[in-house]
């Protein structure tokens, strides 16, 4: 099982591969809709930016202290 900190550390390859991608896509792809699909590719990666923020918030000695049935 991938720790929190492992999760995080590959969600943020994952939006960096997002985003070049995205980037590729503009400036690669001319007059094929190229805005378009960089455009879906840029909401995609704006959600998982939201997951990994989530992530970050998560105070980890308190989740621990949960899992393990103390107060």
């Amino acid at each position: 099982m991938a720790t929190l900190n492992e999760c995080r550390g590959e969600l943020r390859s994952i939006i960096s591969e997002m985003r070049a991608i995205e980037s590729g896509v503009r400036s690669d792809f001319d007059g094929i809709g190229e805005d378009l699909c960089a455009n879906c590719i840029d909401k995609v990666a704006d959600r998982y930016d939201y997951v990994l923020r989530r992530l970050n918030n998560v105070r980890t000695n308190v989740f621990a202290d949960w899992v393990n049935g103390e107060s």
